[in-house]
């Protein structure tokens, strides 16, 4: 029987399209630079630095994103300093919308138990999920837990937070490796929200948040 529900948060309930396009702009403005060209080595970084960093000693996704920016302002000469273009982009995070489909959480969060479990820093997400008024009954970030998705840490200390047994969870994310994988090496049912139909053949899946509830009932 599924007692609880743990949704990853961006790119599931809450839109990441063009994610780094705020900082990025900023940047290409002061190097004069496009902003397509900025976006894209931003974009390469964030691979280079945020691979297998859950298989590493902790560090807050700040540590890494001051590794990136620094990247970027020597090869830019950009005039301004790594904390204020993080702080422009955390920003940006905290302001980001959730997807029209999340409404279902309503509903959801009085049926089941229901978590968000997120690879962030606390402060743009408290700040998020405040602002979409995201209907919830426990928050776990990567800053908290002190781990990353895909380890199976993160998952077990939600899963201890919850005071369920794994058996009774369903993890719903938007990423085969983070999520999907990792979840399952947790012990834990995951279904793919494949918003982009980028992967038929997985099962389970929906591409919308408004097919889980019958979904559920079948599991």
């Amino acid at each position: 029987m599924v007692r609880g529900i743990i949704f990853d948060l961006f790119g599931t309930v809450v839109s990441n399209t063009r994610l780094f396009r705020a900082v990025c702009s900023k940047m290409a403005e002061d190097s004069r630079t496009e902003v397509v060209e900025i976006e894209r080595d931003f974009v390469n970084l964030y691979g280079h630095y945020f691979k297998d960093c859950h298989k590493m000693p902790f560090q807050p996704e700040r540590y890494y994103y001051y590794l990136l920016i620094s990247d970027l302002i020597d090869k830019y000469n950009l005039p301004g300093d790594i904390e204020v273009y993080c702080n422009l982009m955390y920003d940006s995070f905290s302001k980001l919308r959730a997807y029209p489909d999340a409404r279902i959480l309503t509903w959801i969060v009085k049926k089941y138990s229901v978590a968000i479990l997120t690879n962030a820093d606390n402060s743009f997400v408290e700040k998020v999920v405040k602002r979409n008024r995201l209907p919830h009954h426990f928050l776990l970030t990567s800053e908290s837990a002190r781990s990353y998705k895909p380890s199976e840490v993160i998952f077990e200390k939600l899963l201890s937070m919850m005071e369920i047994e794994k058996r009774h969870a369903i993890f719903v994310g938007d990423s085969i490796q983070a999520d999907m994988l990792g979840a399952s090496a947790a012990g834990i049912k995951g279904i793919l929200i494949d918003r982009s139909r980028s992967y038929l053949d997985y099962v389970p899946r929906v591409e919308s948040l408004e097919e889980l509830p019958s979904l559920l009932e079948s599991l």
